[in-house]
């Protein structure tokens, strides 16, 4: 997402939520009380451009969000969709207090720290996704959920074990592969591409002997990597994935990978982690006529939201 969340943008590495290199901020399981958040609260920013802390009503903090991890002329309904998204990851954070041991504030504007911020992007259409949004959070089974998400999922959505095996404690059931069409709508640069990385680069990343014995072990629910590496030595995709460059490597998705002896060719699809909302799927969602709350539901199964203030 741009950042980590996420974004839609080429060249920058999605993010979603959080970023991929970091843990999403999780709150202890069944511990939120929406009774806490029956008025709009007005949140600690730690600014990462200046270092400065500044106050300001979450919705507000929302659209500088909103603006910036995703593209702003995307239909109304996608933006709605992920300033749902974005505001539960933020009150996430809150509760878990990620962000005040790290700057002593509520939320953060960095993109490998939270969610990327930039209040200059904001449009009207901004404004009015996170206006008609106000106050809604998802939940699963009565707490907020780690909605994750990323700029293109490849069509087919990422469990937890298949990017964030470790990162993530606890059962998100709500994360499935499920399918969708974001490849009607998504840049040609996620549909598919190629990369080639140099055999000793890959063995190495992994900590193998021998390139020529590298092989994907395992796959996913997703047919995302699971494991690659030899019989004796492998690391999770989603690790070797960081090893190699999130914007080498777009995702696990990896549909061949071929060694000539000399570089390891992989070809695959999507960009980012592929874990819950697809950015360009709920553009698609969005344009056959899907509400937001809706878009939330094809991509954070069994997942209620609830309006915790006017």
């Amino acid at each position: 997402m741009l950042g980590a969340g996420c974004s839609l943008f080429p060249d920058i590495e999605p993010n979603a939520y959080r970023t991929e290199e970091s843990s999403p901020p999780t709150a202890e399981a069944g511990s939120f009380s929406a009774d806490k958040y029956k008025s709009e609260p007005t949140v600690k920013v730690w600014f990462a451009d200046t270092g400065e802390i500044k106050e300001m009503p979450l919705e507000t903090y929302l659209e500088g969000v909103v603006a910036q991890e995703m593209i702003t002329d995307f239909p109304l309904e996608a933006l709605a969709a992920q300033a749902i998204c974005s505001r539960t990851i933020a009150l996430n954070a809150i509760e878990a207090g990620t962000i005040k041991k790290l700057r002593g504030a509520d939320v953060s504007t960095s993109k490998d720290e939270l969610q990327a911020y930039d209040a200059k992007k904001v449009t009207d259409r901004v404004k009015e996704a996170v206006r008609r949004t106000r106050g809604e959070v998802i939940l699963y089974n009565g707490a907020l959920i780690n909605s994750i998400y990323s700029a293109c999922n490849g069509q087919i959505g990422a469990t937890k074990e298949e990017s964030f095996p470790e990162e993530i404690e606890g059962d998100t059931p709500y994360f499935q592969a499920v399918e969708d069409h974001c490849f009607d709508y998504a840049p040609e640069e996620y549909v598919s591409w190629e990369v080639t990385v140099d055999g000793w680069e890959v063995a190495n990343a992994i900590g193998a002997h021998d390139p020529s014995a590298v092989r994907i072990i395992s796959r996913g629910p997703s047919g995302r990597i699971l494991k690659i590496g030899t019989e004796e030595k492998n690391i999770y995709g989603s690790e070797f994935r960081r090893r190699i460059g999130y914007e080498r490597l777009k995702s696990t998705l990896i549909h061949k990978m071929e060694y000539d002896g000399s570089k390891f060719t992989f070809s695959g699809a999507g960009w980012g982690n592929g874990v819950g909302l697809c950015q360009w799927g709920a553009y698609g969602y969005a344009e056959e006529g899907k509400k937001a709350e809706e878009i939330i539901g094809k991509y954070y199964i069994g997942t209620t939201i609830e309006k915790l203030y006017e």
